[in-house]
């Protein structure tokens, strides 16, 4: 069976086509992003203290379903998996992003994607968060060249986790399964913790 997906990297669609899905596709995101309740920090920012679980049962099912969608694309022939783009993965640069990133994250209760939603809404805390998250860019910009040493370090290359497990993609799935079911599952567990605290 021949593969169809992806649809540019096969050759089945242009690049301005691709380029109009890519805008199309981003704008549906965005209003299911919104729909779920991703367009708030209201709904954000008390996932970190462990006072809601709706954004992460959001999320996991999010993984869930594509994670399916892909094993049963690529099991079938319908995908191919090797043509999928995935970033280089650079482990001790992303390692103190994901520090900044995340201690950003919690502050503000939005990251870069739910608050373009925010920005759509006219979500002022969005707004501010954008401005912040462009300073820091261009800050970054500045200072690549002194530190680009690090910024390339701890190469892994297109690392994924069929990788750890022999290259086989079901077994891949389920660990992604267990370990998105695992995290919601720790979310609402300390949520419960935390709500019998509150009564005492």
């Amino acid at each position: 069976m021949e593969t169809v997906f992806p649809l540019f990297t096969n050759g089945f669609i242009s690049s301005n086509l691709n380029y109009i899905l890519a805008i199309g596709i981003g704008i549906l995101f965005g209003f299911i992003l919104e729909r779920g309740g991703f367009g708030t920090s209201a709904h954000i920012a008390p996932v970190f203290y462990f006072r809601s679980t709706i954004v992460p049962k959001i999320m996991v099912s999010a993984i869930i379903t594509t994670a399916t969608l892909i094993l049963l694309g690529t099991l079938f022939g319908y995908i191919d998996f090797s043509q999928i783009f995935i970033p280089t993965t650079y482990l001790w640069p992303y390692l103190v992003g994901g520090v900044i990133f995340g201690l950003g994250m919690v502050m503000s209760g939005w990251c870069p994607g739910t608050a373009v939603v925010g920005i759509a809404t006219l979500k002022i805390d969005a707004i501010f968060f954008a401005l912040g998250l462009l300073v820091g860019m261009f800050f970054y910009f500045d200072i690549y060249q002194y530190i680009i040493d690090f910024a390339n370090s701890g190469n892994l290359g297109k690392f994924t986790i069929d990788k750890l497990v022999g290259g086989d993609i079901r077994i891949s799935y389920l660990v992604t399964v267990a370990v998105s079911f695992g995290l919601l599952l720790f979310v609402m567990s300390m949520k419960k913790l935390k709500d019998k605290q509150g009564e005492n």
